[in-house]
């Protein structure tokens, strides 16, 4: 069908029009809103009721359209009128005819009476791809889209575009079919350099899917008033780095003349000229970026901005790397404001119109874009899905997120699926690099250079600084500062799980595995040294980076039967277990390694170590008594083979399986502490002496306790561990209150306190809002000691701790005071009043003291 001429019947003026295409009745309220809001930009609103009323309707909207240059389409329930000689209606000839104009198109939502064919239209339209409908509930928010969108439209569509040079073709930039989200700051950067004459080369480098594309559209779109010209070069079909000057010159307009080399008959035409060239996809022909250069020396005002998955190592070169889009933090508020939330929103809203972000459905899309890393392809290729797959269902489904797939029938095809995506990138490395990378997919979270040497060498002539630089200048691999100036190497997930596959592929994964949990054990052990030393906060924070590796490895072990190498993993770090809360899990993992077979292989010192990690994790766990017979064995091997570091923690830990008045109990904890000072652990001697203090409380012997706690609090504060200097200092506190000093003791657990916020560490929170409570009860405010001691009892059972014998004596005399001065029941209601008021709260409300 073709239009007539645009003489027939002329449209009203000659400003940038507009046409609207709707049913008319149905949305007479919508067409008024939309004609006022084109008409308020100084647009002229084409509309079938505004003139030429002689003319036949079909030739009407047929020769407006013809003249517009914008189509905006509402849809309602109606699929329109369909006239006796058309086989579809004018809304859908309309929308048919409008085809390489920019669109706009609006779907009220909700419609449950929409007829079919406008439903099936609709779908249509949205599975052509290249243009995306926007919900709209009724005609005041439509006129407001639809100017918003127009705005935008006439900034990036309609910007002005300099005339090309004489003989070269006219400068082309495509026009991605959705906008792009967040970006900000990158976009930013990346003008700021274009814009600068100095700057001669950018290149944005990140992952397949990452989004390099879209942000160079956008950065050449801002800048492209300023140039000459500015062309776009599509290298994704090009294999043959041989073949890049032929598409450079066909994107600028010049054709082969005689035998000299195609890119300088290039640079000849765009010398002396404020030329822009956006070269995307290089990767593959990298081999050409120094043929590229020519441009470059022989064009002084020309540019080159580049899209790669790596590096190009050129002269010159401006690397812009691009990150992941921003996700939710776990458990935070504002899910909605993170960029790759926005993201799944708009691709979800353009498969399915009627969705929005609801209490049921922020949850899991949060979870899904974090799981996806925020890497804007896979979060859009998730969201296409939410028609059939809602986000709950989808969040179960993501095992299988690497087959994601891509419904739109224009996306490329090295973007169908993230598996395709990444095996791009993958196909470009050689041999040594996909071993490295396969080899790299073991690190839970990432690894340091001594790991990745660990883990990827395999005895092999394999350079694994070398290897990994190229892993990161293909954008597989990213550094990331840890703040100690050794970067930490790490994979977005989903190409550690296409990794994963490699590793399986090659038949490495058990020998990968076990060099890697080996290298563990061995940093383990260094470790635990080291945090008795004076760089044990630089072991801290290694420790803390390599926490989710560490666990990984140990249920790895555990589940192939590997005692030995399990309990190496874990012995040497019992304290910082201890201090990071994982306890719960240890004490799981402890009594599993025991029942493994190759647990009756176990060196006598290894066997020692495991059988008092279950016994003291049963007592930390709440169950004293089954941890009797295996400390018995402890202390009677420790015995024997002059283990005095196992004798002095064997002799504490069964001291606390007494009861607090039990005679014996500070003679053993006495006996323990002289081994372990023997032993030479200073760290050791600290944690029994806050033991031994505890029971010099209960017994009501304050010297001792002052003593015991002021020793072990100097050899925390060298050991440079906080946690347990709060808790010593708690102790303190404690002895200074039932010693009646109280502006001293609420001192002590004012410091006390801001080294448990310092560490985050829940249950010291918990034994400092308890000293808190007893120093509120003896202020007169029986209220809110209830209300701490509640505070407290929820953080224990969050954590899934108990109290030590002696501590637990201690609360109990607490309790009971409270019951006695507010009554049970009353006692009950600050208890769960505390409890719902939450740790860090009641903290606040302890430290700030009588009203």
């Amino acid at each position: 069908m073709t239009a007539p001429a645009a003489a027939a019947i002329a449209t009203p003026d000659r400003r940038l029009r507009v046409f609207v295409s709707s049913t008319l009745e149905e949305l007479a309220a919508e067409r008024r809103a939309v004609r006022d809001a084109v008409a308020r930009l100084r647009l002229t609103p084409v509309m079938f009721e505004l003139g030429a009323r002689p003319h036949p309707p079909r030739d009407l909207y047929r020769a407006y359209l013809a003249q517009s240059e914008v189509f905006v389409g509402i849809y309602g329930d109606r699929y329109g009128w369909v006239g006796p000689d058309m086989d579809v209606s004018g809304l859908e000839d309309e929308i048919d005819l409008s085809a390489g104009m920019p669109r706009l198109l609006y779907v009220r939502t909700p419609a449950p009476d929409r007829e079919p064919r406008l439903a099936r239209l609709l779908e249509r339209v949205q599975a052509e791809g290249g243009v995306s409908t926007t919900p709209y509930r009724d005609p005041d928010e439509l006129a407001e889209r639809v100017a918003d969108d127009l705005a935008v439209l006439l900034s990036e569509r309609f910007a002005r575009t300099a005339a090309a040079p004489p003989g070269l073709a006219a400068g082309w930039l495509p026009t991605p079919p959705t906008p792009m989200v967040d970006r900000t700051a990158e976009l930013a950067t990346v003008t700021r350099l274009l814009r600068d004459p100095a700057v001669r080369l950018v290149v944005l480098t990140g992952p397949g899917g990452i989004g390099k594309t879209r942000l160079a559209l956008a950065a050449a779109a801002a800048v492209q008033p300023d140039r000459d010209g500015t062309w776009f070069v599509d290298l994704a079909a090009v294999r043959d780095p041989a073949d890049v000057p032929v598409a450079v010159a066909e994107a600028v307009g010049v054709s082969p003349e005689g035998s000299r080399p195609l890119l300088e008959q290039v640079a000849d035409r765009l010398a002396g000229r404020s030329a822009l060239v956006v070269v995307d996809n290089l990767e593959q022909v990298a081999a050409a970026a120094p043929d590229l250069a020519v441009l470059l020396a022989r064009c002084p005002r020309t540019q080159l901005l580049v899209t790669s998955r790596t590096v190009l190592r050129l002269r010159g070169e401006h690397d812009v790397p691009i990150e992941p889009l921003g996700t939710p933090d776990p458990g935070g508020d504002g899910a909605a404001a993170a960029p790759a939330v926005q993201l799944f929103v708009a691709r979800a809203q353009q498969a399915d119109p009627s969705f929005r972000l609801t209490d049921a459905t922020t949850g899991p899309v949060a979870e899904v874009v974090r799981r996806l890393d925020g890497l804007p392809l896979a979060v859009e290729l998730a969201a296409a899905r939410v028609r059939t797959l809602p986000p709950r269902l989808l969040l179960a489904r993501l095992d299988r997120a690497l087959d994601l797939g891509d419904p739109d029938v224009d996306v490329p095809d090295r973007q169908r699926t993230l598996r395709t995506t990444i095996a791009w990138s993958h196909d470009l490395l050689d041999e040594r690099g996909r071993a490295l990378l396969a080899r790299l997919s073991v690190c839970a979270d990432g690894c340091t250079l001594d790991t990745a040497e660990a883990v990827g060498a395999d005895g092999g002539d394999l350079d694994v600084l070398e290897t990994l630089s190229a892993l990161v200048g293909h954008s597989l691999v990213s550094p990331t500062d840890t703040g100690d100036g050794e970067p930490r190497f790490r994979m977005l997930e989903l190409v550690r799980a296409f990794a994963a596959e490699r590793l399986r592929e090659r038949g490495e994964e058990e020998a990968t595995r076990t060099r890697w949990a080996q290298h563990l054990a061995g940093l383990g052990a260094e470790a635990g040294a080291g945090l008795a030393g004076p760089a044990a906060r630089l072991w801290r924070a290694r420790l803390d980076a390599e926490t989710a590796d560490l666990r990984a490895a140990l249920r790895w072990a555990v589940a192939t039967d590997r005692a030995e190498l399990a309990v190496r993993l874990t012995a040497p770090l019992v304290r910082w277990w201890w201090a990071r809360g994982l306890l719960p899990e240890m004490a799981g993992l402890a009594e599993q390694t025991a029942e493994l077979p190759s647990a009756a292989a176990l060196p006598p010192e290894l066997s020692g170590r495991l059988a008092w990690a279950r016994a003291s994790l049963r007592i930390a766990l709440g169950s004293p008594a089954l941890a009797v017979p295996l400390l018995d064995g402890v202390v009677d091997d420790a015995r024997e083979r002059d283990d005095a570091w196992l004798l002095g923690h064997g002799l504490g830990a069964r001291a606390m399986t007494l009861t607090p008045g039990d005679p014996d109990v500070a003679p053993l904890l006495d006996e323990g502490l002289a081994h372990l000072r023997r032993s030479g652990d200073g760290w050791s001697v600290a944690f029994n002496g806050m033991l031994r203090t505890a029971v010099a409380l209960a017994g009501g012997d304050l010297d001792a306790a002052e003593r015991v706690a002021g020793e072990a609090l100097d050899l925390a504060v060298a050991a440079a561990d906080d946690q347990l200097a709060a808790l010593l200092t708690d102790s303190l506190g404690l002895a200074a209150l039932l010693a009646g000093d109280l502006p001293r003791a609420r001192a002590r657990l004012e410091e006390a306190a801001a080294l448990h916020r310092r560490t985050r560490d829940l249950e010291g929170v918990a034994s400092c809002l308890e000293a808190l409570a007893a120093l509120a009860l003896a202020e007169g405010r029986d209220a809110a000691a209830a209300r701490f001691c509640g505070a407290a009892d929820a953080a224990r059972a969050g954590l899934g701790v108990a109290r030590w014998s002696p501590q637990q004596a201690l609360v109990d005399r607490l309790r009971e005071a409270l019951r006695a001065a507010l009554g049970e029941d009353e006692e009950r209601r600050a208890r769960a009043a505390g409890a719902a008021l939450g740790p860090w709260a009641a903290l606040d409300e302890a430290l700030a003291g009588p009203a």
